[in-house]
């Protein structure tokens, strides 16, 4: 029976490994620098991978310099691109200087290929710990995703270079969902 338990536990662990294996790579674009790769953010353990991360930085930057983002903020945009079939990741901006969260590597404003700027946020709304702002002007189309705590969503209509006043999104069930919070949950 001892022998028995030990091969069903290997054989459930060798699962719960495997589904960082059947992740296809994921098309990064970075608009600022005109920068594009193909990354697995995960390796074949579930860990992250650290040069797939540096890649990560170096492409959405504005520079071409990795500047460090948060790791729940990419495990964020990469699970997004998987729930949305392994979308193109369209980075607009990422880590820049004087600007809030995107100072502090927190934020990213980006979109995925073929999905719609309001169903992306619609989807990343349901995430805990997480702000979320969609940009709807006909030039803007893109959604903005920090980590934070407690979770803020808005909605913005501003042409680009124009910032007019965000309009907050009620979410009554943001306290449940932030409070219910497991790492485990940002893993695609």
């Amino acid at each position: 029976m001892c022998i028995d338990a030990l091969l069903v536990a290997a054989a459930r662990e060798e699962r719960v490994v495997a589904w960082a294996d059947r992740l296809p790579p994921i098309d990064v674009v970075g608009m600022n620098a005109g920068m594009r790769a193909r990354v697995r953010f995960y390796a074949s353990g579930g860990d992250i991978d650290e040069a797939a991360r540096t890649q990560i930085e170096r492409v959405v930057s504005s520079d071409g310099e990795a500047h460090p983002l948060s790791v729940r903020l990419e495990q964020l945009v990469v699970k997004a691109a998987y729930h949305f079939g392994g979308a193109r990741l369209v980075v607009i901006s990422a880590w820049r200087d004087k600007a809030g969260r995107h100072t502090t590597g927190d934020a990213v404003d980006f979109k995925l290929e073929h999905v719609r700027a309001g169903e992306l946020a619609a989807w990343l709304r349901g995430l805990p710990r997480v702000g979320v702002g969609v940009y709807t002007h006909p030039r803007t189309q893109y959604v903005h995703l920090d980590v934070r705590e407690p979770s803020y969503h808005w909605v913005d209509a501003s042409p680009p270079g124009i910032t007019w006043r965000e309009a907050q999104l009620r979410d009554p069930g943001a306290a449940k969902r932030d409070a219910s919070y497991e790492p485990d949950m940002d893993l695609p």
